[in-house]
């Protein structure tokens, strides 16, 4: 089992991240198979595949979470959520840059909504991705749908 070890990002004290020691995404099966989050659970068939699809969001664009249910070909929005939720490869896989359907900007850790998900759009501004005061994407353009 890979060792893991707390990150502190540059929102230090706002959002702690969790990585892999080696910072080695597991893409074979046999490291999957043997792969344990560091609550000592298995990654399931479905999770791998949002993380796979989730990991080639480019820096600077956002996708859906019902993008990455099409893209996937299983599962429902709310199953992509709740897969990047107990993401344990942040940031190697940016579930920071999926949101939801209508363009809102979504959930983050747990939460859903501007007020709550600041760390979330800190760090997509920080990316060039733009949202209007009331959580919204600005513009379309940096839609990625794989």
């Amino acid at each position: 089992m890979p060792a893991v070890r707390e990150k502190r990002h540059h929102l230090s004290g706002i959002l702690p991240t969790f990585i892999d020691e080696s910072h080695d995404y597991p893409t074979d099966q046999a490291r999957r198979a043997t792969f344990r989050t560091k609550e000592g659970k298995k990654v399931t068939a479905f999770q791998w595949a949002v993380y796979d699809f989730t990991r080639k969001v480019p820096h600077g664009r956002v996708t859906t979470y019902k993008d990455v249910c099409t893209a996937i070909g299983q599962g429902s929005p709310r199953s992509v959520g709740s897969a990047l939720r107990k993401n344990p490869f942040a940031p190697t896989v940016p579930c920071h840059r999926v949101i939801a359907s209508n363009y809102y900007v979504g959930g983050f850790f747990g939460e859903w909504g501007a007020s709550r998900c600041s760390a979330k759009i800190h760090m997509l501004t920080n990316e060039g991705v733009e949202f209007t005061a009331d959580g919204y994407l600005a513009t379309k353009s940096v839609i990625w749908r794989g």
